[in-house]
């Protein structure tokens, strides 16, 4: 059962950060990134959350103390 749970909490996970990501991308966007979503990249961001929340938080690093040197 434990096994379950970790599936499900990462799932969880997945989805309450895919439900975000769409929603800013969408609202706050323009252009080609604010298109609304398809299931393949709904599918992306709820199995592969921790690639996307990890690209993710660089860039916002790199934003404010500058790029990678």
């Amino acid at each position: 059962m434990e096994i379950l749970q970790i599936i499900l909490v990462y799932f969880l996970i997945g989805a309450v950060w895919c439900l975000y990501m769409e929603w800013y991308t969408t609202t706050h966007l323009e252009g080609r990134y604010g298109q609304p979503w398809n299931n393949r990249e709904r599918w992306f961001h709820v199995w592969l959350w921790p690639y996307s929340l990890g690209t993710w938080v660089l860039t916002i690093i790199e934003h404010w103390f500058g790029p990678w040197n």
